[in-house]
């Protein structure tokens, strides 16, 4: 059974349990505790990726358990109230969790199933595990809001780093952290019982684990190279925002198969080139084709490796498609990651256009750069091909000595003379018949495919701020094999 198998049976068999036992205490419960679930599954299912092994395995189903019950607790932060023998239940069961803490490593040791995923599955339990036994002690314990600050400091610390990078790098293993680790849970569970002295033990344990982390910080501190912080809030919900567009409007999955269902069939092969947050990616594997994604953003290539690392008919590039091999200077936008580009002209043109105004490029990465040729050379000839590389698209194409079957690519009015090039080099390599759609609407305007002269002089006509789109070529020879649109 595959990893991904594996991991989905264990959330099916949660789901069960918990849609079994907790409807004596209310549906609302049942409802919180399938969400934190579903959180859950998500959360593991993108961190398979960093998982060596071909099973789940035995450690890391006991790690699902203590998470599942984490899953149990944050339903119960929706109950009216806990009586003294219910928090009393809790404290005997998390105090079995958290002996389980050692249990799963101890089990990865001796079954050779240690891993870098294993490490990070068992800190965020243990992580979350504190955090909903402090905000149920908050909830119905002695000790007040401030015991939820006992089960924050990792998530601050994370949050922290992302802002000063130093805060990230990796620290040396320390039995202090351990022991620290397991005192936090003991007073976590002490404030959420009702023992008259829980909230200062609470506050003790609060206290050594300040203590721990100011002794980490200081460390890290002291070792860093820079402590020069970075716009990660520009960043994280540029990321966001991109993973809205592409993944999450309703009935977007729907409508890109059924557009790509022209040119992408099952047993094809097809090339994203600028294949950003996967949309296209995803859909073309449901149509049954072989994929291999090009993006050269590191971000992006991580996401997509998490997001199809079990589908052996997908293939990663991490690189950027270039006129010939070697390193290009790529312009990043924290804001907008779409817009990332290799073209200075397309920068240039844009910041005259009212539609980009307030978009910046501040970062610069030197990418690793190579062909469509050499891609083809080793991948096979493609069925068809997306570009979107933001006024780059003639670049990737003074790469490409074939002609294709059929093959898109990027339209910006501000910067139409790229797309113009782009059907200069398409009559160079062949006979080929133009059509466009708009912006994301996965239609075709025209009713037929027209000629390169017609598309040529429709393209002239667009002033800067029109809407952008997608130009849709297809090789003359290969369309009446196509189905229409």
């Amino acid at each position: 059974m595959t990893r991904t198998a594996s991991l989905r049976r264990l959330a099916w068999i949660t789901a069960a349990v918990l849609a079994v036992m907790l409807p004596v205490v209310v549906i609302v419960v049942v409802a919180a505790s399938l969400v934190a679930l579903g959180v859950l599954w998500a959360g593991v299912r993108l961190g398979l990726a960093d998982h060596p092994h071909p099973n789940f395995g035995l450690a890391n189903s006991v790690t699902w358990a203590r998470g599942a019950f984490v899953c149990f607790l944050a339903g119960l932060l929706c109950v009216p109230e806990l009586d003294a023998d219910a928090r009393w239940i809790l404290v005997a069961a998390g105090a079995v969790v958290l002996a389980l803490d050692g249990v799963d490593g101890w089990i990865a040791r001796r079954r050779s199933e240690t891993s870098a995923f294993g490490a990070r599955f068992d800190m965020e339990t243990d992580s979350a595990f504190m955090l909903a036994l402090c905000l149920l002690a908050a909830r119905f314990g002695d000790a007040g809001l401030w015991i939820v600050l006992l089960g924050l400091p990792r998530y601050l610390f994370v949050a922290t780093a992302w802002r000063y990078p130093f805060l990230a790098e990796p620290l040396p293993h320390s039995e202090r952290r351990r022991v620290v680790c397991v005192l936090q849970g003991i007073a976590a569970l002490a404030a959420l019982s009702p023992l008259a002295a829980g909230p200062l033990i609470g506050a003790a344990g609060l206290a050594v684990l300040l203590w721990s982390f100011a002794v980490d910080v200081k460390f890290l501190w002291a070792n860093a190279a820079s402590h020069a912080p970075v716009a990660f809030a520009a960043r994280f919900f540029g990321l966001l925002r991109s993973l809205a567009i592409y993944h999450a409007i309703p009935g977007r999955a729907g409508q890109l198969d059924r557009f790509y269902a022209r040119f992408v069939r099952p047993g094809s092969l097809a090339i994203d080139v600028g294949a950003h947050a996967g949309n296209r990616v995803a859909s073309w594997r449901r149509l049954g084709a072989r994929v291999v994604a090009v993006e050269p953003q590191p971000v992006f290539a991580d996401l997509l490796r998490r997001f199809f690392f079990d589908d052996p008919a997908v293939k990663i590039e991490e690189k950027l498609l270039d006129a010939k091999p070697g390193t290009v200077a790529l312009h990043l936008s924290d804001r907008y990651p779409t817009l990332a580009t290799a073209s200075g002209d397309f920068m240039r043109a844009a910041a005259a256009a009212k539609s980009f105004q307030g978009v910046a490029w501040e970062r610069v990465l030197p990418a690793e750069a190579t062909t469509l040729d050499a891609l083809i050379a080793r991948e096979g000839m493609p069925d068809f091909v997306k570009i979107d590389v933001e006024g780059a698209e003639p670049r990737v194409l003074a790469g490409l000595s074939h002609a294709v079957a059929a093959l898109s690519f990027e339209y910006v009015p501000a910067a139409k003379e790229a797309a113009i090039a782009c059907i200069d080099r398409l009559e160079e390599l062949g006979a080929y018949r133009f059509n466009r759609s708009t912006g994301e609407s996965q239609r075709l305007v025209l009713p037929e495919f027209v000629s390169a002269a017609d598309m040529r002089g429709w393209l002239a006509c667009l002033s800067p701020d029109d809407k952008s789109g997608d130009v849709y070529a297809e090789r003359q020879a290969d369309r009446g094999a196509r189905p229409s649109a």
